[in-house]
């Protein structure tokens, strides 16, 4: 009776599930639309079994929530702990998730010396129990819009705590053993001998393609990868565990054992190969999916694929609910469930017509969700993943593979090593160029759950219309559609926005004006580095700009920045401005006059030009304007560049309101403006210098009298920004304080004449 219909309970599940952990509008409307379409299937049985998965889930999802929570308390704790895998160890950053009774930490220890370093790295494994004092925290939540939240991403897998440890002795720790960690620690030595062993330029190829570890790959060539939209075949897939699982079936039956032996190795061998190749989902599916088939076949269940894929996502959803929230996931059975679907149309044809079919239905599988969560896809990864599907599928991963076995063989290892270095830095250099193309990826920023919900029926359109034999011009058109109804919403919104971004201790403010009419970000932020020896620096530094404001600008649908105005040459302000030169369109740049004489100014006025950026000095007396606002630059007047004091300030009306934004301007420079303008009103000032005592002068706050004041600092920063004084004066003056630092980035979201400000953390 289920043969063909267990994708109805596996719905069923999920809408239990959603049912307890996101109830809203668009959950109640998917069950209801599951309901209804189990009631055209007319049968009694199969209705009853829907309710029963329905209402067990329920349950199960609420028990699963209410077990959700930590039996500690904020402080400073002494715990007995365990390292549930080998820890990762970064310059001198120590991470790790840890247990101790029954409750999950993330232990983070800063490494004091190099000495200890080497130790954590040799003697600290997944297994090693340790008794450590340190302070319980909480995980970061996340301090800008659509920002990666920290603190959920930890809270989905039951961690509510950061266990900062600051004293750490190796010699306290005793090394206990289980199966499970045996085969983690197995897995950290075959990590370690690939990069022991392989070329640099293989390491990373090797150690993502066998373990499921892609930490080696540099941000730069990754980031092709995801450009080009096959970014999955650096993945342990489904595609890997079906090659893996064929090819030990073919070689155990040529080598004489019966199929029935075969299916027993198989049994023991895949669940082991999805703890050494990381345990992720799309692993786990593919294993679970194998071994419901193997059985189906040795055991003549009445299964199809589609149930083993239904069986597979109900057994996730059994022992974690919260795994719904996993982007591979969702994305591994999502694109699953649409090749299974439409596997009758997709293996028709030649094989460059098979490959398309297969790249068009994934594409448009995972867009909703690439949407979703990346705000942007990939437009090229259509004709992208016919040339590198198969080039990984026949070359890459067999070469990996071949590798690994041949490895203790040193001069048959170089013989083949060497050609295979050559195609694979062949294909890293194709990569990177095509995906340099500057309209290889679509922004479509964040959609809110009614674009969401338009891009999925858009999906199942283009599915059904496909399905019934129809022309693929005519599929396109329903979801083509939307995306474009999309696109020019998020475009030419009559709603403008004003974004004190919070990059820490720096400055960054974005300005999105309705209708297009003008999109421009004042300052960058940027990490200020300090001078570290060789073992504490980290193989991938926290950059700002790929941390925050890319993401930010792409979840707004914002492409290309109209003005970037760069207010002096300090790396707080201007640090991350090579990020965005190199990935995202800008139309001209505006800095203080000579600042370029400063390294870190000179350096990026040199990447703008090689991009063929316009570079313009500011200064007192340029301006410009639209149907949505003025913008005048009222400082500085020479061209002396000495610092704080020479930087650019930016007067501008919109929005209803007047804005005053000051850079880094000290007391000598708002003299100046005093003695200089006669009228020097807004309601709005962003104050200079971080809140800084040598800024915002008593007879400067007189002179502007301004309602609203935006203090830009870092959280808990080492200058002690901004000071009590400033804040008091401010206080004395009646003005309202916005504070990066205690609200994180703070909006003024404004139509027409009319705006409101909202902040992140309240």
């Amino acid at each position: 009776m289920l043969r063909g219909r267990w994708v109805f309970l596996a719905l069923a599940a999920l809408s239990g599930v959603l049912f307890v952990l996101e109830f809203h509008y668009l959950s109640l409307l998917f069950s209801t639309i599951i309901f209804f379409r189990i009631l055209l299937e007319k049968q009694s049985k199969l209705m009853i079994i829907f309710c029963f998965m329905f209402v067990s889930f329920v349950l199960s999802a609420f028990v699963s929530e209410r077990n959700h929570h930590t039996i500690y308390d904020e402080g400073k704790v002494q715990l007995s702990i365990t390292f549930d895998d080998v820890p990762q160890i970064d310059g001198n950053q120590l991470r790790a998730v840890v247990s101790s009774k029954q409750e999950k930490f993330l232990l983070t220890h800063k490494i004091l010396s190099e000495a200890k370093k080497y130790q954590f790295e040799t003697r600290i494994r997944s297994g090693t129990a340790c008794t450590l004092s340190g302070e319980l925290v909480q995980p970061s939540r996340s301090r800008n819009e659509n920002a990666f939240d920290y603190a959920m991403y930890l809270n989905k897998q039951n961690i509510h705590w950061m266990l900062k440890v600051s004293e750490f002795t190796v010699e306290d720790c005793k090394q206990t053993t289980s199966f499970l960690s045996v085969l983690r620690n197995g897995r950290n030595n075959g990590i370690k001998s690939v990069e022991e062993n392989f070329p640099s330029k293989l390491i990373p190829y090797a150690n993502a393609l066998i373990f499921g570890d892609r930490s080696a790959f540099s941000d730069d060539t990754f980031e092709s990868y995801q450009r080009l939209g096959v970014v999955h075949l650096l993945a342990i897939s489904g595609l890997h565990v079906g090659l893996i699982s064929g090819f030990f079936y073919f070689l155990f039956i040529r080598i004489g054992f019966t199929k029935e032996t075969v299916y027993w190795i198989l049994v023991f061998f895949l669940p082991l190969y999805a703890v050494i190749s990381g345990g992720n989902p799309p692993v786990i599916r593919a294993i679970i999916m194998t071994l419901l088939l193997l059985s189906s076949q040795r055991w003549r269940f009445p299964l199809t694929t589609l149930d083993t894929l239904s069986l597979s996502f109900i057994v996730f959803l059994l022992f974690d609910p919260y795994v719904v929230y996993n982007v591979g996931f969702q994305l591994s059975f999502t694109v699953t469930f649409a090749l299974i679907i439409t596997s009758k149309k997709t293996l028709k044809g030649s094989v460059f017509i098979k490959l398309l079919n297969v790249s068009l239905t994934s594409m448009f599988a995972s867009l909703p969700i690439l949407t979703y969560h990346f705000y942007e896809f990939s437009i090229l990864s259509i004709l992208a993943n016919i040339i590198f599907v198969p080039f990984y599928t026949i070359i890459v991963l067999p070469a990996m593979l071949f590798l690994w076995s041949i490895q203790t063989i040193p001069y048959l290892f170089s013989l083949f090593a060497e050609p295979i270095t050559e195609i694979i830095a062949f294909s890293e250099w194709a990569a990177t160029f095509v995906s340099s193309w500057k309209y290889a990826v679509i922004v479509t920023g964040k959609p809110n759950m009614l674009s969401l919900f338009l891009m999925i029926l858009g999906v199942l359109a283009y599915f059904l219309i496909t399905e019934h034999k129809k022309k693929q011009i005519v599929a396109f058109l329903p979801l083509t559609m939307i995306l474009v109804g999309h696109l020019l919403f998020v475009q030419y919104s009559p709603t403008g926005e004003v974004v004190f971004i919070d990059v820490g201790q720096g400055d960054s403010i974005l300005i999105k004006l309705p209708y297009n009419r003008g999109t421009y970000l004042i300052d960058t932020g940027g990490t200020v580095n300090f001078t570290e020896e060789e073992w504490q620096r980290r193989k991938k530094p926290y950059k700002v700009g790929k941390a925050i404001l890319l993401p930010l600008l792409k979840s707004k649908g914002i492409h290309k920045l109209d003005k970037l105005i760069l207010t002096h040459a300090d790396i707080d302000h201007i640090g991350a401005g090579e990020d965005l030169i190199e990935n995202i369109s800008i139309e001209e740049i505006y800095i203080s006059p000579n600042s370029w004489v400063k390294p870190v100014m000179k350096d990026i006025v040199i990447s703008a030009r090689k991009k063929g950026i316009h570079i313009k000095e500011g200064r007192a007396g340029i301006s410009w304007n639209n149907l949505s606002g003025d913008f005048y630059f009222i400082y500085p007047f020479d061209e002396n560049y000495e610092g704080n004091n020479d930087s650019l300030v930016l007067l501008a009306n919109f929005g209803g309101l007047n804005w005053l934004f000051m850079g880094d301007i000290e007391k000598e420079g708002e003299w100046e403006l005093i003695r200089s303008y006669k009228q020097l009103k807004a309601d709005v000032l962003k104050i200079g210098h971080h809140g800084s005592r040598t800024s915002t002068t008593e007879d400067f706050l007189k002179k502007v009298n301004p309602q609203y004041a935006i203090i830009s600092a870092g959280e808990n920063n080492r200058f002690g920004h901004p000071h009590e004084e400033v804040v008091e004066l401010l206080e004395d003056y009646n003005v309202h304080i916005f504070r990066t630092d205690q609200q994180g980035a703070v909006h003024y979201v404004f139509s027409n004449r009319i705006g409101t400000f909202k902040t992140v953390l309240q």
